[in-house]
């Protein structure tokens, strides 16, 4: 008997009918799959925006319809000042999420938000929502630093469970300012690295731990973060992201930027929230905003509008003004000679009499003025340094004063 009557056909053989073990496509066809699959993308409701996140591939030629949005196996920043929508758009990402069936991991941050705001905020955003579906919204409160790494390192199946498409971490910038404050900077030696230097560390590990988690477990993960203020060179005070550490940067695969303006419409001015794209599946934008999309916030979710590209800004102000010389205006600035402040001649007699020791001292204290001709008001030459060696003469002699008892 041979060796495949007892054991059978050898699959790790090369005498097959096929000549190739693994199915294979070509790149084109595989970058081609990955773009037109809509389980890849979470979209915003957005339209415009979905788009432009889709850049996989270009115009495809399929006759699908090419899906948008965020795309899953990726760490992305959402951040912007308060008001600006960041938990709204979170909020509409969650909703589209659970409407596909899928699950979603809430991890609030230092201002946690209310389990029951949260669902009906979802709710409200998609009232088509079962209850099944709603039971796939996992809620976590990370009051620290320390319980969101716990939390994320060594997740557990009750942590992030199977099939979640997407993990939103909301204000996760102030729980790091929380842990390494700015002004802890201390000017003693210290053993070890300093504030500064551990922040930079476990910013690292952090960013590197969701990348691992992204990509492993094939999550979307969002990260909704405040802003700082940086002033800069011919530029003044600039808005920044809250994290803003090289390391951090270079983990994550896109940016958005959220903020509010106002526009004319109708000859009426309305307030408008806008979302711009700085950074795009790794590659930056040049000059730090490239696309900017406006939107509305309203019950029942994000709705995107269209601009009138050609209209332009509106002006802070009808016209420029400048600033006005001080002869040009009826400001006085006050001066101490002929004005009256209230101090009568008699309160300097309830004022407490300088101790003897101090008496005649006030021209060494406060130094002894010069003339034009560089000589002193009692005529002598002033010398460099007199000031410094009297000055220190009368401390030798004020500690030889409390030596025998003066007070």
């Amino acid at each position: 008997m041979d060796y495949p009557s007892i054991h059978g056909q050898d699959i790790s053989s090369f005498d097959l009918t096929s000549t190739h073990r693994l199915p294979t496509i070509s790149a084109a066809q595989a970058l081609e799959d990955l773009g037109t699959d809509p389980q890849r993308f979470l979209p915003t409701n957005i339209e415009a925006l979905d788009q432009v996140l889709n850049d996989v591939i270009g115009e495809s030629s399929s006759t699908l319809p090419r899906p948008g949005g965020l795309q899953k196996g990726q760490v992305i920043e959402i951040w912007g000042p308060p008001g600006s929508g960041k938990t709204s758009l979170g909020t509409q990402l969650a909703a589209n999420v659970l409407r596909q069936g899928e699950k979603v991991v809430w991890v609030d941050g230092f201002h946690p938000v209310s389990s029951r705001r949260l669902h009906d905020m979802i709710t409200s955003v998609s009232t088509s929502l079962t209850a099944d579906q709603l039971d796939n919204f996992v809620h976590f409160q990370a009051p620290t630093l320390a319980h969101l790494i716990g939390l994320i390192c060594k997740p557990t199946a009750n942590a992030i469970p199977n099939n979640t498409s997407l993990v939103v971490i909301d204000t996760l910038s102030s729980l790091v300012n929380y842990a390494f404050p700015k002004n802890s900077e201390t000017r003693q030696a210290q053993k070890g690295p300093g504030p500064s230097a551990r922040r930079l560390q476990v910013l690292q590990f952090l960013i590197s731990t969701l990348q691992k988690l992204s990509a492993t477990r094939d999550i979307c993960i969002v990260i909704l973060s405040q802003c700082a203020t940086r002033m800069q060179f011919e530029h003044g005070a600039t808005l920044i992201p809250a994290i803003n550490a090289g390391t951090w940067e270079q983990g994550i695969a896109t940016r958005l930027v959220l903020f509010r303006d106002w526009i004319m419409e109708n000859n009426t001015v309305h307030d408008v929230h806008f979302v711009g794209i700085q950074k795009l599946n790794g590659k930056m934008t040049p000059g730090g905003l490239s696309q900017v999309f406006a939107f509305h916030v309203q019950s029942d979710g994000l709705v995107g509008m269209g601009l009138d590209k050609s209209q332009a800004s509106l002006p802070l102000s009808p016209t420029s003004r400048h600033k006005r010389k001080l002869g040009q205006t009826d400001f006085e600035v006050a001066d101490s000679e002929g004005e009256d402040y209230g101090w009568e001649d008699d309160d300097e007699l309830e004022m407490p009499s300088m101790p003897p020791q101090w008496q005649g001292s006030e021209d060494i204290l406060l130094g002894q003025a010069e003339d034009d001709d560089g000589q002193t008001e009692d005529g002598s030459e002033h010398q460099p340094g007199h000031l410094e060696e009297t000055t220190l003469r009368l401390g030798s002699d004020l500690a030889g004063d409390e030596g025998n008892g003066c007070s």
